[in-house]
């Protein structure tokens, strides 16, 4: 492709964690970021949202075009006319969660001029992507797509999203993997052990739904065992094993003496950050064959487990204090850490980005 006339990017995709991960990478390959402001703070489904003023002094966009940027809700609502013209004036790309928040997606296909990137981190099994462009009130929206051309790239962070998604998305899906902010490194390999109670990741425990059934089935499957449950928690919860809000460090420090993570998801297509948190502290972490962790590990770990039993046996024995099984665990599980390589993400971006080359990654 030939260079753009503007590297300028609005990335709405206003995610906590990807933000300081995925923004400096843009960066170093020339481009200015533009990050909308406005966020659905009443959704809890939206808890891992943010959003930051950091990159507006670098944009080189005259102060009133900023300030009118900063006031959209990009995420919720349409491009009135001011907003499309200095969207298309001033930027070539859109990067955009997809989401049920499905306005910047259906904004950007009718009115955008530039590219479209979409990010997408996986669905819960079976629900897809390709769902949410048939909601009632934005109809089309996969047409809207297709009509972009090769100016619409799916940008799945696993390679294996796009295989159960309509045409219109897995013929235009591009891999740009899930990179790991840096902070997340700062406590690398200081895992200790020690501690008697396993670790759980679960939200939203007290709702109905989703995680309401993952609580019912670590509670059913190892609620005999010592446990602690982490996550953030909207409604109060009565159970002691479940723990009020959580510090960065106060989550370090129950990586760091957690005889195990067990992380009992069945999703082929989705993975949370924790358990890989955790790998990075060096927790061994318990993890199911089949799902997506298991994907990225690519060759049978120690600590896959082939059904619940066996997550069951080796979650006794690593709670009990088998040391030899916890550093056999920790010793394969690093490999799993090199598919979020930020290298891996900017030899991709490179590869997709207007004007870039793979010369260009390093």
């Amino acid at each position: 492709m030939n260079p753009p006339e503007k590297k300028r990017l609005l990335w709405i995709v206003n995610h906590k964690t990807l933000m300081p991960a995925e923004i400096p990478i843009l960066r170093s390959l020339g481009w200015e970021v533009f990050v909308p402001k406005i966020l659905p703070s009443h959704d809890p489904g939206f808890r891992s949202a943010a959003t930051t003023y950091e990159y507006d002094a670098a944009l080189g966009l005259p102060p009133a075009t900023l300030r009118v940027l900063n006031r959209h809700n990009f995420i919720q609502l349409d491009w009135p006319p001011t907003v499309e013209e200095i969207v298309n004036t001033y930027f070539s790309v859109v990067v955009a969660h997809f989401s049920y928040y499905t306005a910047p997606l259906f904004a950007a296909a009718c009115k955008f001029q530039g590219m479209l990137i979409t990010r997408a981190f996986g669905r819960e099994h079976p629900r897809r992507f390709s769902e949410f462009a048939t909601l009632a009130d934005r109809p089309g929206l996969l047409d809207h797509l297709t009509a972009m051309g090769d100016r619409f790239v799916f940008g799945q962070g696993y390679a294996n999203i796009a295989e159960v998604e309509d045409p219109p998305l897995r013929q235009r899906a591009y891999t740009i993997t899930v990179p790991l902010p840096d902070w997340m490194y700062r406590s690398r390999d200081s895992w200790e052990g020690g501690g008697g109670r396993a670790v759980f990741l679960c939200p939203s425990v007290g709702i109905a739904g989703y995680y309401g059934d993952l609580y019912a089935g670590i509670k059913r499957d190892f609620g005999h065992l010592p446990h602690v449950i982490f996550g953030r928690q909207p409604v109060p919860v009565s159970d002691p094993a479940v723990q009020p809000f959580l510090s960065d460090e106060d989550l370090l420090a129950l990586y760091r003496s957690a005889p195990v993570f067990i992380y009992p998801s069945t999703e082929p297509r989705h993975i949370h950050y924790s358990p890989i948190e955790a790998i990075i502290v060096g927790t061994p972490v318990l993890y199911r064959s089949g799902t997506l962790m298991d994907l990225i590990a690519g060759d049978r770990l120690p600590g896959a487990c082939a059904d619940t039993a066996d997550m069951e046996d080796k979650a006794q024995r690593l709670v009990a204090g088998d040391r030899g099984l916890a550093e056999t665990i920790r010793a394969a599980q690093w490999r799993i850490l090199d598919v979020f390589a930020s290298s891996h993400a900017r030899q991709q971006w490179a590869g997709i980005l207007p004007g870039s080359s793979q010369r260009n990654a390093g």
